[in-house]
């Protein structure tokens, strides 16, 4: 499976092999980026089907189990770390995920710059690096900008699923998703992979925090929802 980058090789860093998918590139004014177009993803994944996004896929443990339970989705993990990147590649080989797709990327650059309107019908975002101390915040990934490209991105009748360990964190996702008309909170409908840091924090009885917030239909049409391909 090849690796889609944003940057230019850095030598030493990544092989060619690796490089094959359309390059990620700072847009030029007027340029149209191939994973904007309509066929981007089909492009990506060599085939029409409904599209997940794991955001901040980490090692790939809940991309991977996720494309095992839903080979009729194609799914994406998204991740800046190119050790973890390279990870989740060696996975998706060696389990045969034809499904599977690893982009090296930061996910709210996806979401902000390269994602087509209503394209994705799931958005998972597990234990984002939660930026504990006040001072670092800021830096958090989950903003009301970020959240408000999540609900384009989103099919209508699609879901974003957030799962944390931070409560102060969690509480101000909440908060700026309770913001946005018509995104509401959904039942959780269960049967999910657990991430490595879920089943370290279960083993420890640490407290976990998280939702499902779903976009709703729209204009009517009905739209296919999670178990329908």
């Amino acid at each position: 499976m090849a690796i889609a980058r944003r940057t230019r090789t850095i030598a030493g860093i990544c092989e060619p092999a690796e490089m094959s998918l359309p390059e990620l590139r700072t847009p030029a004014v007027g340029a149209v980026h191939p994973l904007v177009c309509p066929e981007g993803w089909p492009r990506m994944f060599l085939r029409s089907a409904p599209i997940v996004c794991d955001l901040g896929a980490g090692n790939g443990r809940f991309a991977a189990a996720y494309a095992e339970l839903h080979p009729e989705w194609n799914i994406l993990a998204v991740e800046r770390r190119l050790p973890r990147v390279r990870k989740i590649r060696r996975a998706q080989e060696l389990r045969r995920l034809s499904n599977l797709r690893v982009l090296w990327l930061g996910w709210d650059d996806l979401l902000l710059g390269w994602s087509q309107p209503e394209s994705c019908r799931e958005i998972h975002v597990l234990f984002p690096d939660p930026w504990p101390k006040r001072r670092h915040q800021i830096r958090r990934t989950l903003s009301v900008r970020v959240l408000t490209a999540i609900f384009r991105v989103l099919e209508p009748g699609g879901f974003f699923r957030l799962l944390t360990d931070d409560a102060g964190y969690y509480a101000t996702v909440e908060q700026a998703a309770a913001a946005l008309p018509g995104f509401g909170r959904a039942e959780d409908p269960g049967g999910f992979p657990e991430t490595q840091f879920e089943t370290i924090f279960r083993s420890r009885g640490t407290p976990l925090h998280g939702a499902i917030w779903r976009k709703p239909e729209g204009n009517g049409t009905e739209r296919k929802r999670r178990g329908a391909a």
